[in-house]
């Protein structure tokens, strides 16, 4: 596992979030040459929360409006095959992925690479799918017992 050690450059100062931790890990290390790998932040992580209502309300409510409406299977195309494939809640989450994962146009951004914003997004784009074409009402997050 890499390490990872939030910092800031402001006015190109760079200042560690926790000094003290890097320190720490720093002075367990044996002497040699090492390399720092720097990666900008693009914002603050998904919440577990986020995931969470999506997996244990979203989709197993699609999931159930699928098939009370009669649908146990779909087709999907794979390459330049159709395939018929029994509706799961997994196959759920992949048409909802294809369908709402997508920002400005670009590919597909997977769910454990998105921010904050991009998963309050992306909940808020299967919402209204799953409203359009499934004619179903997601429960609020606050609604959820």
């Amino acid at each position: 596992m890499i390490p990872k050690f939030p910092t800031k450059i402001i006015n190109g100062v760079w200042t560690l979030n926790r000094p003290k931790v890097f320190e720490s890990y720093v002075k367990g290390l044996k002497d040699g040459n090492y390399y720092l790998e720097l990666h900008k932040v693009k914002g603050t992580p998904k919440t577990l929360e986020q995931l969470g209502y999506y997996y244990a309300v979203v989709v197993p409510t699609a999931y159930k409006q699928m098939v009370e409406d009669g649908n146990d299977h779909i087709v999907i195309k794979i390459g330049n095959k159709f395939k018929e494939v029994p509706i799961t809640e997994e196959v759920v989450d992949l048409m909802l992925k294809e369908s709402c994962a997508k920002f400005d146009g670009k590919n597909v951004i997977l769910k454990r690479d998105m921010t904050k914003e991009e998963a309050s997004i992306f909940l808020s784009k299967s919402i209204r799918w799953c409203a359009r074409y499934l004619h179903c009402v997601i429960p609020e997050p606050d609604e959820v017992t």
